[in-house]
């Protein structure tokens, strides 16, 4: 786990990176600090834009270049996302610290996008058909992810992780092995591994072909999806990598569970997404059926990634995520 740093110190690292852009800064102001930290930049020219610190240990240099790579064939393929600005040099990542590694950051800068998060929109408590038209919506647009995906070829040396078998419960998954969660009884644990070994062979019997297959968002809650008048865009690329096209639908989904809401929204919510997607993607049955498998999966590897991050303050959330996922496994 990364060394926690001062505020002070991140705003000098955040004001050492901006020295690489042509800009005209008048302002640099705290937007959110979590695994990674955003800084919002206001121009007197350019309008205002995003800089990220990304969390050091969890991306190399050749990772978060193939993540631009990635990100370009989106808007590409007509997906609404920030724009990337270069630096003075043409590059889209430096390196800015306090001359220890544990200062060391690397940072890149995008546009900073109008409207308001999903995830504010639906606090509101939408009405039953507007929140049809923003599910429905929000499948279209990952069903618009995926072909853009489906028509590019990655470059020579395109590297970034998998949610694959291994990644999600391999011996060391990419977020963590859930079946150890510490703060839980032994009772819990023995179930979690009873779970673990079931998804397991779920798992190694899928296939895995690019129409089922391929690089993914993986991180599509509604915290990551911006709504200015009507047009949604796709923010946050940090935990893309490989992984089937189903998951995506069920961590646009996973927030609606009725598990989470006095009231059922989950039925209206995923039937909508899936109209969506299969509005612009139609003859995707297989990754439809798969969708209760992936929201399990979702629930397990938010289990961990809790644990392995008590700076985010989310430990009560476990108990009642335990009962979410072995109420999903009993239903699988």
């Amino acid at each position: 786990m990364a060394t926690a740093l001062a505020l002070a110190q991140l705003y000098d690292i955040a004001n050492q990176a901006l020295e690489h852009w042509s800009l005209q800064v008048t302002s640099l102001t705290l937007a959110s600090q979590s695994e990674n930290t955003v800084f919002r930049v206001e121009t007197a020219d350019q309008g205002a834009f995003a800089l990220r610190l990304h969390r050091p240990g969890y991306h190399s240099l050749p990772e978060l270049e193939s993540e631009q790579a990635w990100t370009r064939a989106l808007a590409d393929g007509g997906v609404a996302i920030p724009k990337v600005e270069p630096t003075k040099h043409g590059g889209y990542y430096i390196e800015a610290g306090l001359g220890t590694p544990t200062t060391t950051r690397q940072a890149g800068l995008i546009q900073w996008l109008p409207g308001v998060a999903l995830s504010e929109v639906l606090a509101d408590q939408p009405s039953d058909p507007l929140l049809h038209d923003i599910y429905f919506a929000l499948g279209a647009l990952i069903a618009r992810c995926h072909l853009a995906t489906l028509a590019w070829t990655a470059p020579a040396h395109f590297t970034r992780h998998a949610l694959d078998h291994d990644g999600f419960v391999g011996d060391e998954p990419f977020w963590g092995r859930f079946w150890e969660l510490g703060l839980t009884t032994q009772n819990n644990r023995d179930q979690l591994k009873e779970i673990r070994n079931a998804v397991s062979a779920r798992l190694q019997s899928m296939p895995k072909d690019r129409n089922n297959f391929g690089m993914i968002h993986a991180d599509l809650h509604a915290n990551n999806v911006l709504r200015n008048n009507g047009q949604l865009y796709v923010i946050d690329f940090d935990d893309a990598g490989f992984g089937w096209h189903a998951f995506d639908l069920a961590v646009a989904v996973y927030d609606q569970l009725d598990f989470f809401h006095a009231t059922p929204r989950f039925d209206l919510s995923s039937t909508a997404l899936i109209a969506g997607y299969d509005s612009v993607r139609p003859g995707c049955n297989e990754s439809f059926e798969q969708l209760p498998l992936f929201l399990l999966l979702r629930s397990l590897m938010l289990l961990k990634w809790i644990e392995d991050r008590p700076e985010v303050g989310r430990e009560d959330r476990i108990p009642v995520l335990l009962k979410v996922a072995f109420e999903q496994f009993k239903n699988l």
